[in-house]
């Protein structure tokens, strides 16, 4: 069972007050009879679909064992649109945990998943609020700024001359974004992300701030390290990384692991970024077991 709604979250350290989408999975219609994951899609820019679409739905896969939230951050998809000054990843550190506050979410039964830039924002929420749930989940993230450097030296070793040009354009803040950039973007960086893209296939539909995504990658992308606080996390940790990954390698899903104690790291051989494209079934089932434990 499904149902959306907007949820106001208000102003707090001079941010202003804004309305987040959401949308919640429940078996019963009652939110939180069951453990509940909260999910963080990643980016910055992205919304809640980057996660839910085609045949690749994690709500509904995990939905027969866990409650589930996804939602829009903070000037994104469906939420109201925002000034990207007060989008940075502690805003949407703090927003995660209003909407855990909203909803009233004991530590005891909730779940914080994380992919890509969004397990970035988690690792960094599980070091500030580190009570505030029992299980943690990131998936291709990062623990230091320093992943952009190994991103553009991967992208030296191994892109064309096509990708290095668009990829130094990602990891500087200066994408530029059209009908038919999108087009050229799956289309030149898809093997990239993933290692069975196959070209030639339909541009997916997922809605994107790039205005957020650019000052990401000009500003708080460029200096968090949550390396120093990583001792602090204190749920049970599942990391999942690809071994081919060019953009947050397995090298930063290491440095979590040894970081964050009794953690589990699951090295995906044949798998770039885009994991969930490469080996669904795997990467559900994987999830699925942190879950039921």
């Amino acid at each position: 069972m499904k149902h959306t709604l907007m949820i106001e979250l208000p102003a707090k350290k001079q941010v202003p007050e804004t309305s987040i989408y959401v949308e919640i999975y429940t078996q019963s219609g009652q939110l939180g009879q069951r453990d509940v994951l909260i999910l963080m899609p990643g980016g910055p820019g992205n919304d809640h679909t980057v996660c839910d679409y085609g045949n690749h739905s994690f709500a509904e896969s995990i939905l027969p064992y866990v409650d589930v939230i996804l939602f829009d951050p903070r000037g994104c998809g469906k939420s109201s649109k925002s000034a990207v000054e007060y989008c940075t990843m502690d805003h949407y550190i703090d927003d995660v945990e209003a909407i855990h506050q909203h909803f009233q979410l004991q530590s005891k039964q909730s779940i914080l998943m994380g992919v890509s830039y969004g397990a970035i924002a988690a690792l960094g929420y599980a070091t500030r609020y580190p009570d505030s749930f029992k299980k943690l989940i990131l998936v291709c993230g990062a623990a230091s700024a320093e992943h952009i450097q190994e991103a553009r030296q991967t992208l030296a070793k191994i892109g064309t001359p096509e990708q290095r040009e668009m990829g130094e354009a990602i990891l500087t803040g200066q994408f530029t974004l059209s009908n038919d950039t999108v087009a050229a973007y799956y289309e030149t960086m898809g093997p990239l992300y993933s290692t069975t893209f196959k070209p030639g296939l339909p541009t997916p539909s997922i809605s994107y701030n790039l205005e957020l995504a650019n000052f990401g990658f000009q500003t708080f992308l460029k200096n968090f390290d949550h390396r120093p606080h990583l001792s602090k996390v204190k749920a049970q940790t599942l990391i999942i990384a690809g071994e081919h990954d060019w953009i947050t390698s397995k090298q930063q899903a290491e440095i979590i692991q040894r970081g964050v104690a009794g953690s589990q790291l699951i090295v995906y051989q044949d798998c770039s970024h885009m994991i969930w494209i490469d080996q669904w079934e795997r990467f559900i089932g994987d999830i699925i077991q942190l879950i039921k434990r």
